[in-house]
């Protein structure tokens, strides 16, 4: 590789650089450096304050946005209405649905009240009147209707007085050969065997309790509300006897018939339970055992509100009198005086008491008027408790289930007890011949549950201004206007 040759002039200033590199370089390289710092220093301050600025412009705007008491979007707030609307309209498409679908069953009787009534009652508003003829009318033809439940049950009639009404003594609706029966307490008895015209029985107590209800002979003429709630009681209690009579409408004679005996129907606040499931451990029982009282304290000597239990007052309804203290642990519906003891709260109107303890909740929990009126859930469905316990076949029960459950009227049946009151045990501590009915399948049977009954539809309920629910409830514009406990008759 060949050589470099420098002049012999530069060699010497070469030998210097090489001497003083380091001093010289040291004060070259800041020379050059500290340009290329500042000019890098400018740039950055350049795009630092500029982006600085954007954040600020955009601070200040999100700023101006809050400042603005207002700030309407007019899309958006007229998509957000426009849905609500139609979820209101879906929601009383599906209620009228529900309410048109009991239609068959509220039936006013126009042959006994009159046609005049049926037309009038059917338009009454919210706290509409009703002239003193109407309220008369009812009055008088009330105990009439009420006797012919037994003829829709077919069984003995043995409500009331002795009358001359001809619905009163109307034969059962179905009469096939007849067969012996064998009548209760007298087993085993020679002669003791009668002949009857009626599938089953229905207990004269409990007949006799369902026409005092509905006796106003010596009382004033009922209100409109009472009218209205006494209708949709006769129309449960009609319903539950249709269904009683369907079960036996195949039997040859009562010897064969589903159904021997009905010891109780109940529906509306002679049904509300006082402490709704029962309680714990009051529905199961060991057969045989006596149920075990609740712990109480020492000092208590025995008296729940000595321990220090809440003691619920049933309140009063005015159509079946004051309420009495029972054991109970939800929901006080009264007030404590001063003592601390709980005591009912007796309202000055009458009216105010009607509503007391004919619905309940979807929990089972009885309502007052003032509950009923707040509870959001009763606006499209008023839940009617009942209680049906009677003597069946065993083997029928689940055919009662279904006719039960497949009603038009929804029928919840939420307890379900068999033979729980006791009775001769046999040695599998199934109670047998506790009925005194002489058939072996017989078995006692209590149901306790809810009638749904819809609820006339009303726009303002769901939301909805007069006029905007469209076409969901043009077929039936009146039954916004109805009373919310107010049952119309409808025909097609």
């Amino acid at each position: 590789m060949a050589k470099i040759s420098l002049p012999d002039q530069i060699r010497p200033w070469l030998a210097i650089f090489l001497k003083y590199s380091f001093w010289l370089l040291a004060a070259l390289v800041p020379l050059i450096l500290l340009p290329v710092v500042f000019i890098a220093r400018g740039g950055m301050k350049t795009h630092i304050d500029s982006v600085r600025q954007q954040i600020d412009s955009r601070v200040s705007a999100l700023q101006s946005v809050r400042s603005i008491a207002e700030h309407p979007n007019d899309s958006w707030s007229k998509g957000i209405e426009a849905t609500t609307n139609q979820v209101s309209r879906e929601t009383l498409k599906e209620w009228q649905s529900f309410w048109d679908s009991q239609k068959a069953f509220r039936i006013w009787p126009e042959e006994s009240l009159g046609a005049d009534f049926v037309k009038k009652v059917e338009s009454l508003k919210p706290d509409g009147k009703l002239s003193p003829m109407f309220r008369e009318r009812y009055k008088d033809k009330v105990r009439t209707l009420v006797r012919g439940l037994p003829t829709r049950m077919g069984v003995e009639p043995k409500m009331g007085e002795p009358s001359d009404d001809p619905q009163a003594r109307v034969a059962p609706r179905r009469q096939p050969v007849r067969q012996p029966m064998m009548r209760p307490g007298m087993e085993g008895d020679e002669g003791a065997v009668e002949s009857s015209p009626y599938m089953m029985e229905w207990s004269p107590e409990n007949q006799q309790r369902i026409y005092t209800s509905f006796n106003w002979e010596k009382d004033a003429p009922p209100s409109p509300t009472r009218i209205l709630l006494a209708q949709e009681e006769l129309w449960v209690y009609g319903m539950f006897c249709d269904l009683l009579a369907g079960m036996n409408k195949t039997a040859a004679g009562p010897h064969s018939a589903a159904i021997a005996r009905v010891d109780e129907l109940s529906v509306g606040y002679p049904a509300a339970e006082d402490d709704p499931g029962g309680g714990s451990g009051k529905r199961l029982v060991r057969v045989g055992s006596a149920p075990q009282p609740a712990a109480m304290d020492d000092d208590s000597g025995g008296s729940p509100a000595a321990a220090g239990v809440a003691a619920l007052v049933r309140p009063p309804n005015a159509r079946f009198g004051g309420g009495g203290a029972v054991m109970a642990s939800s929901a006080p519906t009264s007030s404590y005086d001063d003592e601390g003891s709980q005591a009912a709260v007796v309202p000055a109107d009458p009216d105010e008491t009607l509503r007391n303890w004919i619905y309940v909740d979807f929990a089972g929990r009885p309502l007052t008027g003032a509950e009923l009126a707040a509870a959001v859930d009763s606006q499209m469905v008023h839940l009617m408790p009942f209680v049906l316990r009677l003597v069946i076949d065993q083997r029928q029960i689940d055919p009662l289930l279904v006719s039960l459950s497949t009603s038009a009227i929804p029928i919840d049946v939420r307890q379900i007890r068999i033979n729980a009151t006791g009775g001769p045990a046999g040695g599998d501590g199934v109670a047998t011949g506790s009925t005194g009915s002489g058939r072996m399948y017989d078995v006692t049977l209590e149901l306790r549950g809810t009638v749904g009954l819809a609820t006339p539809p009303s726009e303002k309920a769901v939301g909805l201004e007069p006029g905007d629910a469209g076409d969901a409830n043009a077929a039936a514009p009146k039954a916004a206007a109805a009373s919310p406990v107010a049952p119309r008759r409808v025909t097609s």
